[in-house]
Order: structure tokens, then sequence, then C-alpha cells
């Protein structure tokens, strides 16, 4: 179960430092010595867009951490000029209504954040991880061409990354997409990856395979 926080309802009172933020409802900032903890921790999935700039990514953790806050996973990028990201935090209970509070105040530096608090966590199933890496000559509807074979196949997408309109040596322009693979537990690993190399050479694009099962290294 989601529930949605809407920012915009969200009381601010703006205090001494950079970014607004100030200590509601009688608690104290962290760090100064004041008890203002709660035992149930409530974790919320922010969701961020913004102009680009130095220093956002340490504005956004400022306000994390002055709600005694604890950044716990991240996926954040910069995008044609535009900061996007989504951070997962947790925050004892009795802090949420001040952190959501003080990220309304970011609209003021330009970052606009949403927030959903995940009240029955996900149980993630058993799958292996398969990093894949293809490039070739750019066209329009490739992404879309990748994409849908790959979903046709009842595999999960977890992350993908692209890049299009890359200088090739032939002056021809390229792309380069890298897809994060979760291919169900039972799954034939090596007919999905002979489906996919077929898929490859019928669109004439280069392919590298990584192998992330066991990999913990995202969590």
């Amino acid at each position: 179960m989601v529930r949605s926080f809407d920012l915009r309802c969200a009381s601010v009172e703006h205090g001494p430092r950079h970014s607004g933020l100030t200590p509601l409802g009688g608690c104290t900032a962290a760090g100064t010595g004041a008890a203002c903890h709660s035992d149930e921790m409530i974790e919320l999935v922010l969701t961020i867009i913004g102009r680009d700039r130095a220093g956002v990514v340490a504005l956004l953790a400022d306000v994390v951490r002055f709600h005694d806050g604890h950044w716990k996973r991240s996926e954040l990028a910069e995008i044609a000029g535009t900061f996007a990201g989504v951070v997962v935090v947790e925050v004892g209970e009795d802090r949420v209504d001040e952190l959501l509070a003080n990220l309304l105040v970011l609209r003021d530096q330009g970052l606009h954040v949403t927030a959903q608090q995940v009240e029955e966590p996900t149980v993630r199933p058993d799958a292996d991880e398969v990093r894949l890496r293809l490039t070739g000559d750019d066209r329009p509807g490739v992404i879309h061409e990748i994409s849908t074979a790959i979903s046709e196949l009842g595999i999960s997408i977890s992350r993908l990354g692209t890049v299009t309109d890359l200088p090739g040596d032939d002056g021809a322009r390229r792309f380069e997409i890298t897809a994060q693979l979760a291919l169900p537990a039972g799954a034939d690993l090596d007919a999905v990856l002979d489906s996919i190399g077929q898929l490859a050479v019928s669109l004439d694009i280069v392919l590298e395979l990584e192998d992330l099962t066991g990999d913990d290294s995202d969590e």
C-alpha cells in the first residue's frame, strides 16, 4: 500500500539556514542535544526534479540529515540540464511532517519534490540480474524495438540508461543503451540470452553482457 503526501499543504517556517530549514513542533535540530526521536521509523520514496546546478545533492541531503533521516538508496542523474532522481529515506514518524515541510521549501531553490510512503514493503522475488550494453546506428524507434522485444520475453527492465545521437567513426550517429534485466527464478538464462543475441543481430547492433547474479553492490 502506498500513501502519497501533498507537499503543497505542508506548513513552512523559514529558519536561518540556506535552505530555510527549521525544527517544527518543538523538535530541535539534529546534533544540538535535544531529544526528539520516534522509535517508529517511516520509509519515504522521494522523487525530485529541477534545474541542475552544483550542490543539488548536498542541498537535498542536508534536509534529510537535518531531520535525522537516513538516506538509504537513490538513483540520480542530470539529463539535458535537468536534475532528476528517486531517493528512499527513512525518518522517525514524529519527524515526517517537518521533513515534508522543509522539502517544500526547496521549491525556492528550483527543486520540486514529491513523497510517498510505502506502508507494506515489497518483497522482491528471486531473480537473476543481467546487464546488457547495446550500441548501434541511431534511428527513430530503436528504444521501442529493444524494450518491446525484451518485454515479450517476459523479462522486467529494472534499470535503463540511454544515450542517442552519439558521433560514430563513419560520421553516422550512434546510440548506447545500458539495461539491467531481472529474469524470473527458473527462467532459462541461456535461451533468453540467445533470443536477445538474435535481436541484436537482426537490428545490426553490438551486444555486451554482464551477469550480475549474486552481486549485492546496488543494495
